[in-house]
């Protein structure tokens, strides 16, 4: 199934009909509800709903953005903070997503954790590196493993406290018949990796929490040599319900149409379970054009 994700065009647009309608006019029947869809955004796309006309399949946290945030930003208030009140704002920011899922017969809410904010700038650092001397240069290598191994040292606190937010969000999840889906980022100072990402779905072991594959997230860590894309798919599958799906160019463009970037597809599509909903999400600057002719290809090579 192909879905579509209202960032592509929330932005454009004061009112959320507005936004659901151009969205449809392309074909979609199935959306995404985004992050940073504020609460009239969210008021004209409830009447649209109300219509009928269109599904929608996933949330993603935060929806609606809280007030006090001027901007779309997912990651205002993070899991991961040092912070106790900031993790109860988005305990409760999440509920209220929860609540907007259920409201509008989402199965998934999409969650980002958080990140090392004493390691901020680690991933900007690499990139740097990595665009003047390469992926296989010794320096780069030194300064990637270093990277690693930081990471991996500043790691167990931050997830005890991941874990303890989650444990009443599954919780609930599970009574209101919602799966939290963990998103796969780019930066390397967030969470989770992938080793942390796998022990949290082996801890919870919950059909309530589950994992959503960002591609051009996974192909960016790949540019960067953290990271085999066909290999993590084959690891991760099991737990996968779900994908936002983009193309990436060398070493950290993102959210380009299918098929204009150098993600192959069609080596790792296979790799993920057939049932899954994928989530055209991308950039603004996509022109209906191409993400019609992207859509066209894609169902050629994957028959819904």
């Amino acid at each position: 199934m192909l879905a579509f994700s209202t960032n592509w065009n929330a932005s454009r647009h004061y009112d959320g009909e507005a936004i659901v309608s151009e969205i449809l006019g392309m074909g979609f029947d199935t959306i995404e509800l985004g992050h940073g869809l504020s609460v009239s955004q969210l008021h004209g796309i409830r009447g649209a709903f109300a219509k009928g006309g269109f599904n929608v399949v996933s949330v993603h946290n935060f929806c609606p953005m809280p007030v006090e945030i001027p901007v779309d930003n997912p990651d205002c208030y993070e899991f991961s903070s040092h912070r106790p009140r900031e993790r109860e704002r988005a305990i409760k920011l999440t509920r209220q997503t929860m609540e907007t899922a259920s409201e509008f017969g989402a199965r998934f809410v999409v969650l980002h954790l958080g990140r090392i904010q004493s390691m901020r700038g680690m991933t900007d650092g690499l990139l740097s590196l990595l665009r003047e001397k390469g992926v296989a240069d010794r320096s780069y290598c030194r300064a990637k493993l270093d990277a690693v191994m930081k990471r991996e040292g500043a790691s167990e606190g931050y997830l005890k406290r991941l874990m303890s937010a989650l444990e009443p969000l599954v919780e609930e999840a599970s009574t209101r018949n919602l799966t939290l889906v963990i998103e796969n980022r780019s930066d390397f100072e967030a969470f989770p990796t992938e080793r942390e990402l796998l022990a949290l779905m082996k801890s919870f072991d919950s059909t309530h929490l589950r994992y959503w594959h960002d591609f051009g997230h996974a192909q960016m860590r790949e540019s960067l040599g953290l990271l085999d894309h066909a290999q993590w798919l084959g690891e991760i599958a099991p737990y996968a319900v779900g994908a936002h799906l983009q193309d990436a160019a060398w070493p950290d463009k993102d959210h380009l149409v299918p098929f204009e970037g150098e993600i192959p597809f069609d080596r790792l599509v296979p790799l993920l379970p057939s049932s899954l909903p994928y989530v055209l999400e991308l950039s603004r600057n996509a022109t209906p054009e191409a993400i019609r002719s992207s859509v066209a290809r894609w169902k050629t090579l994957f028959s819904e």
